[in-house]
């Protein structure tokens, strides 16, 4: 593993949430690359993808935190507890990549649960935050939010104020619900008549002075929108998704080459900490 950068690092009082979807390259959410199956029929480069990813935390002299899978953290426990020992939190990502709304909420409650348990059990630290995959808290599951602080959690990460993927009319920054849970929604950019995501495809590829100066406000302002990055995003050399939609295939590639090099370049200089400590500082 990349060890932690010993040269004294300026960063402003000025700060983001930083998190990490700790998946590997190939787990979508369609099909075949969501079956549990999947797991065995793909190369495994999240360890690859993983020390990357710290790497370029400890590069910044940033902590995150980490919603991790639980299916990933049976397969790979000393990783989950080599992020937790840099002093990153551990949020949940679901116990497999499956979205939310294609479970009954039942069934959905079970996995928070277990979720919850094994990653407690496995890093050795506390769980308190969530992050559904694909932001997939919408539709039939819009509502289940309401459950998370009964099942253990103080935040959620799953809203996208985007359509598709979200609502439009969701609020942008981050929010208090009735239930007490705080709502950190993903940073958006508006474009003229539209609205883009600053996280994947529109972070790797988007212009860099834009966006610096995007998160630069952000940060400025203390606004707690997180900063969204996935551990497979640093791995340029992952293999092409077979049979992948078009748009799957661009959302996923565009702009991987040298992603690295560019995050550095736009989060240079700011204060990046994990969700639970924005939270908690409120």
């Amino acid at each position: 593993m990349h060890q932690p950068v010993r040269a004294e690092l300026h960063l402003s009082p000025r700060r983001l949430p930083l998190s990490f979807d700790w998946e590997d390259w190939f787990q979508l959410c369609c099909p075949p690359y969501d079956r549990p199956e999947a797991l065995d029929r793909f190369e495994c480069r999240l360890p690859r993808a993983t020390e990357l990813s710290l790497a370029l935390c400890a590069d910044l002299g940033a902590t995150a935190t980490w919603f991790c899978l639980g299916d990933q953290a049976r397969r790979h426990p000393a990783l989950l507890r080599e992020i937790a020992a840099r002093g990153h939190a551990i949020g949940l990502h679901g116990l497999t990549h499956r979205r939310a709304f294609e479970m009954d909420r039942a069934a959905w409650r079970i996995s928070m649960r277990d979720g919850k348990a094994l990653l407690e059990d496995l890093a050795g630290v506390p769980v308190t935050g969530y992050r559904a995959p694909e932001w997939s808290l919408r539709g039939a599951a819009s509502e289940w939010c309401d459950d998370l602080p009964e099942l253990g959690f103080s935040y959620d990460s799953s809203r996208a104020p985007l359509p598709v993927i979200g609502d439009p009319a969701w609020p942008r920054r981050p929010h208090r619900l009735p239930n007490g849970l705080w709502e950190l929604p993903p940073p958006v950019l508006s474009l003229g008549p539209w609205r883009v995501p600053m996280w994947g495809w529109g972070l790797r590829a988007l212009p860099t002075g834009l966006l610096r100066r995007r998160l630069t406000a952000l940060a400025a302002e203390d606004a707690g929108t997180p900063v969204v990055i996935h551990p497979w995003e640093l791995d340029a050399d992952q293999p092409a998704l077979p049979g992948a939609s078009l748009g799957h295939r661009f959302a996923h590639s565009a702009g991987l080459k040298g992603y690295g090099a560019r995050l550095r370049k736009l989060l240079s200089g700011i204060r990046l900490v994990p969700l639970d400590a924005w939270v908690e500082a409120r």
